[in-house]
């Protein structure tokens, strides 16, 4: 078993995601989970995820606050502590958060390849 303390998470950084501060949970360069990728993302008050075409599915739950998931064709999801979202490899998404209060969510996906 491996534990990662969340103090103790590596850090990185996405691209487009400058109002973020993410944190590699488990796989990666955090354990040896081999068949996902779990990260955890507190996003500032007003940051702005642009849209943008993911090439692999991945898993959002809000963990705190609330986030808007917007689709490519302007449809907005405003998810809350609990929700959870799947977005399909191939499909345009913007994250926003507009609460002015950060809020935060996990996010999985499957491992790089």
């Amino acid at each position: 078993m491996e534990v990662v303390r969340f103090a103790n998470a590596p850090v990185y950084t996405a691209p487009g995601h400058e109002d973020v501060v993410a944190r590699r949970l488990q796989g990666g360069e955090a354990s040896g989970a081999d068949f996902a990728l779990v990260g955890h993302s507190t996003l500032s008050g007003d940051a702005v995820i642009p849209m943008d075409v993911g090439a692999i599915g991945k898993v959002y739950v809000v963990t705190q606050g609330a986030i808007i998931i917007e689709e490519a064709e302007g449809a907005r999801h405003v998810l809350h502590a609990g929700d959870s979202i799947f977005i399909p490899a191939n499909e345009a998404r913007a994250v926003r958060n507009e609460s002015g209060a950060p809020a935060a969510m996990i996010v999985i996906t499957p491992p790089a390849t």
